[in-house]
């Protein structure tokens, strides 16, 4: 994947800083002690309230077993330092509150004992290693990936392919080995009518490479040929109205300095609906001009969310107004913005939350179409690298090595985990 993006893009694959952050409370604290230290930018007052409150939470005699995620974090973590980290960024990003989400009766609050968590917590506090990287670096594209999008289309082209923009898959005919069609729990894609402008095209491919949503793609192979509905997308196998997801960037154009040095940021403060902020220029400067700050905020919306309502505007002003609070930036200095709804998109996921039963359940019924390569995954790299092994496997004419290589169960890239993790105990599938 690395020797793949080198050879797009050349020059412009460069090294970055992998600075990331939290928000709290107009705190802004490094998920990494490589720049600020152990207490990666926490006051005094935070630091010891945290670790004074993760203590008494373990020690504690006679609490009864939690009932639910919160009351769960809050004994093993303690509840400072649950909010501070974790919580609040998880909730928007699911669209599920932690204290709605029970237990087994059997769980046990205190599932490692207080020397382990401690150590744990010892660990991460002063670990710099960067975990699931190629050589200890990440490296991104100078002007954004965009770059490679650009790149693939312009090879594509000049290799004599085409590239049908806008169009929308209607229908998939699926047929035994025989040829014989006998819709659901067949064995091969035998067509694929898209419509392109204003015309119906049946293709007859011998192989198929797809990223659709599982859930959606499952509609097609089972026969169902009505129109997609505008918010299906990868949520909408997830918990509860996780399937109702939209969301909305707000892009922000400054004419100051970025404030902040960070990538991004994982905005776990409750008191706004921003859940993450990217900053652009901490990816490269050649991404955004000298003395300008470019934005990106993500608001999670789950069902038929009042934020829906309002129009660009108020949602930028609302925008605003929340990063100028926590002084990211001065509103007044903002001279243009954009806004984005994405309606069933799949922001800000990573490999453990996107692993979840159902999702699994779908790619296992995926796994009878044979000439079907299914490469939607999370993380770009991850879903770009099943993408090469598909054409490896196509021109081979064996897929044995991409089921072997990319199997979402048993993908053995972005497993090493941080030590003091805050994984929930039970899935959020329901």
């Amino acid at each position: 994947m690395d020797a793949f993006c080198s050879g797009l893009v050349g020059d412009d694959y460069r090294e970055y800083a992998h600075r990331g952050g939290i928000l709290f409370k107009g705190n802004i604290i490094d998920m990494s002690p490589g720049f600020r230290g152990f207490r990666r930018g926490m006051p005094w007052s935070m630091l010891l309230g945290c670790g004074f409150d993760l203590i008494s939470s373990r020690v504690k005699a006679g609490r009864p077993a939690p009932r639910n995620a919160e009351e769960y974090f809050y004994q093993t973590r303690g509840r400072q330092l649950t909010r501070i980290a974790a919580q609040g960024f998880q909730e928007k990003l699911n669209g599920i509150k932690w204290a709605d989400i029970p237990l087994p009766p059997n769980t046990n609050g205190a599932d490692a004992g207080l020397f382990l968590t401690l150590k744990g917590l010892a660990t991460r506090i002063v670990s710099k290693k960067e975990v699931n990287t190629y050589k200890g670096i990440w490296r991104h594209p100078a002007k954004g990936t965009g770059e490679i999008c650009d790149k693939l289309a312009e090879e594509v082209l000049k290799a004599g392919a085409l590239i049908h923009y806008k169009a929308q898959v209607t229908q998939m005919i699926c047929v035994s080995d025989g040829g014989r069609d006998t819709g659901e729990g067949t064995q091969r894609i035998d067509a694929v009518i898209a419509r392109i402008g204003p015309d119906t095209i049946s293709f007859k491919p011998s192989n198929v490479i797809s990223s659709i949503p599982p859930a959606l793609l499952r509609r097609f192979l089972a026969g169902n040929s009505s129109e997609p509905p505008s918010n299906a997308g990868p949520s909408s196998s997830s918990v509860g109205n996780a399937a109702k997801r939209t969301v909305v960037l707000v892009y922000l154009f400054l004419n100051e300095e970025p404030r902040f040095p960070h990538a991004w940021l994982q905005v776990t403060c409750p008191s706004t609906r921003i859940g993450r902020i990217t900053n652009y220029a901490a990816f490269s400067p050649d991404m955004v001009p000298k003395g300008k700050t470019g934005l990106c905020c993500e608001i999670y919306c789950f069902g038929p969310d009042k934020l829906l309502e309002l129009d660009d505007l108020s949602i930028v002003k609302l925008t605003l107004d929340d990063c100028g609070r926590s002084k990211l930036l001065d509103p007044a200095k903002c001279f243009d913005h954009l806004v984005l709804r994405l309606p069933g998109a799949d922001a800000s996921q990573n490999r453990d939350n996107w692993m979840s039963p159902s999702r699994l359940k779908l790619l296992a019924e995926l796994e009878q179409f044979k000439n079907l390569y299914y490469v939607n995954r999370t993380e770009t790299d991850i879903a770009t690298l099943a993408g090469l092994e598909a054409a490896e496997a196509i021109l081979s004419g064996d897929r044995s090595h991409f089921d072997r290589r990319v199997d979402p169960a048993e993908l053995g890239i972005r497993t090493e985990s941080k030590a003091f993790e805050f994984q929930l105990p039970v899935s959020l599938d329901k």
